[in-house]
């Protein structure tokens, strides 16, 4: 099973559970994933290995947001 088959059916559990969060983080990966695809300009999808190197991509992406909004004191973002 590929990993956009894996995020769709976790899209829908977060949707059917309405976990907002869940399913926003679900969503920007699922764009992200789609992006690179398109990008590409082949019709293939993209290997496993890219994917991976997406989602370690968001999740530094994230956490440098996070330590940036912890230590500017905006817990709102």
């Amino acid at each position: 099973m590929s990993l956009s088959v894996k995020i769709m059916d976790e899209m829908k559990n977060a949707m059917r559970t309405k976990d907002t969060i869940a399913l926003e983080a679900l969503r920007a990966i699922k764009s992200e994933l789609l992006l690179a695809q398109t990008s590409s300009g082949s019709k293939e999808e993209i290997t496993e290995a890219d994917e991976i190197k997406i989602l370690q991509r968001l999740v530094k992406m994230r956490k440098d947001s996070a330590e940036i909004f912890t230590t500017q004191n905006r817990p709102d973002l």
